[in-house]
């Protein structure tokens, strides 16, 4: 892991995360297979990075319960995302972390975040190191919304400002707007455990 990145390192381990710095996906996967017991349920956040990883169908294969919303039609997730944000176990993305160990999302839906915040007790957030900024929460932000939100909405196919010319315009966003909500978590909440995997391989968006 770069050194430039120690200070977002050790901010997260001095606020209670659990920080484990990987190379790759595979390790990524590796890592979540072993500390996810069966038989634990395990809720998934909206992220490509999970996705990428390959981890969902090898958490199936093993006869672990796997609560993802991308598995229904549209109109089908409420029940999935509900079960997700009780499951024993979450695992998302963040959208960027902040030189000062930040993590920081921007949701549309807000599942992910509501359940981040006051759902499973334990957090597995897999970020590569590609969503580091060099600055606080507003370069934070500004990564999101130039370089996430954009391909995000594109790949769900919305028809936002973002998704059509690459800028964020909040007044021309419609209901389809990816931003309903900005949360930066500084510190693990209490009675949560948290855990962090850094990869060097870029994951995501």
């Amino acid at each position: 892991m770069e050194q430039r990145m120690q200070a977002a390192i050790d901010g997260m381990q001095k606020h209670g995360f659990d920080v484990v710095a990987l190379d790759s996906a595979a390790q990524a996967k590796e890592y979540l297979l072993a500390h996810i017991p069966q038989e634990d349920s395990v809720g998934v956040g909206g992220s490509v990075t999970v996705r990428d990883m390959d981890v969902i169908p090898a958490l199936l294969a093993r006869g672990s319960t796997v609560h993802d919303h991308w598995s229904v039609p549209r109109g089908e997730t409420a029940p999935i995302l509900e079960l997700a944000c009780k499951a024993d176990v979450y695992l998302t993305s963040a959208n960027a972390i902040t030189k000062g160990g930040s993590l920081v999302f921007i949701d549309g839906t807000c599942n992910r975040v509501s359940s981040i915040l006051f759902g499973p007790k334990q957090v597995f957030f897999v970020v590569s190191r590609s969503k580091y900024v060099e600055g606080g929460i507003n370069t934070a932000i500004a990564r999101i919304k130039q370089t996430a939100c954009p391909q995000n909405a594109r790949r769900i196919g919305l028809a936002t400002p973002c998704a059509t010319t690459g800028l964020c315009k909040p007044d021309e966003c419609g209901e389809g707007c990816m931003c309903s909500a900005t949360v930066v978590l500084d510190r693990v909440p209490r009675g949560r455990r948290m855990t962090v995997l850094l990869t060097e391989e870029a994951l995501g968006y």
